[in-house]
């Protein structure tokens, strides 16, 4: 399933895809009467210049920041965003690698708006830094941990308890995330709408228990999940009707499987690798 960004790029002058590799923080100062008013606070760093209009009072007002790809990107700096930037509500920091659970932490105390985020890749994440993540509560409605390999259920299991509103979840590639944290997911976030488990240790129970609670989900991957069936899927296709995208690639599904999602899901479109499946 493809992450999804509504976010305004702030972003240093770069090549599209190649991220701003030298962008360390982003940092106010006080106004003045030439108007560069922001620059990047670090003194190995080329000047980030922003609208001089969102910077009053040593005060970001930012609301959609994507810094994905800035792998200069470390704690520090992403504390001194957090801490200007206490309006964000949506913040992507795929791949900047050099974020660990101290730099999650800053974001969960000053960021308290904060509706989307996004720290799929970011490899030196833990479960610690989740728990923190929690503490933004139900206002947090994306959440992406992609392929952060040391986020398990622990981690999973508090945003559940939480974040009861959470309307988009990916866990994929976490593969310490299995059916105990999905049965509290799906118990308390009923509002789920789109989810990635792909390759993670769910089974048919986990899928099971998803499809009776969250009966208005729209969006699943469970690509690559070896341990999800027919008869998972099945569960999936009978309670939620709505589902509009599923993919199946790499699963041990059959055309059975195949058939009851085109059956009770009539406006699906399933992703597969099945060469049989018509």
């Amino acid at each position: 399933m493809t992450e999804f960004a509504r976010s305004e790029h702030i972003c240093a002058s770069s090549p599209p895809g190649s991220g701003c590799h030298q962008v360390t923080t982003i940092q106010p100062r006080s106004i003045s009467t030439d108007r560069s008013d922001s620059v990047l606070d670090h003194p190995t760093s080329s000047a980030l210049h922003l609208p001089p209009q969102i910077v009053h009072h040593h005060q970001l007002f930012l609301q959609y920041l994507d810094l994905t790809d800035c792998h200069g990107l470390e704690d520090f700096g992403l504390k001194i965003i957090a801490r200007n930037s206490p309006q964000i509500s949506h913040l992507y920091l795929r791949r900047c690698v050099q974020i660990t659970d101290c730099g999650v932490k800053a974001i969960a105390s000053f960021c308290m708006m904060l509706k989307e985020l996004s720290i799929s890749d970011c490899i030196l994440v833990t479960d610690f830094g989740i728990y923190e993540l929690a503490k933004l509560g139900s206002n947090l409605r994306y959440l992406s941990v992609a392929k952060c390999d040391q986020i398990s259920d622990a981690g999973i299991k508090q945003i559940a308890r939480h974040c009861y509103k959470l309307r988009y979840l990916n866990v994929r590639g976490c593969e310490a995330v299995s059916d105990h944290s999905m049965e509290l997911l799906a118990r308390s976030c009923s509002r789920l709408r789109a989810l990635d488990i792909g390759k993670c240790d769910v089974t048919d129970n986990g899928l099971r228990l998803l499809s009776e609670h969250c009966p208005n989900l729209k969006k699943l991957s469970v690509k690559s999940c070896d341990l999800i069936t027919d008869q998972g899927i099945q569960s999936i296709a009978f309670y939620c009707r709505g589902l509009q995208q599923l993919n199946i690639q790499d699963c041990n599904i059959t055309l059975d499987g195949y058939r009851t999602v085109k059956k009770f899901c009539k406006r699906c479109i399933i992703e597969h690798t099945n060469p049989g499946f018509y």
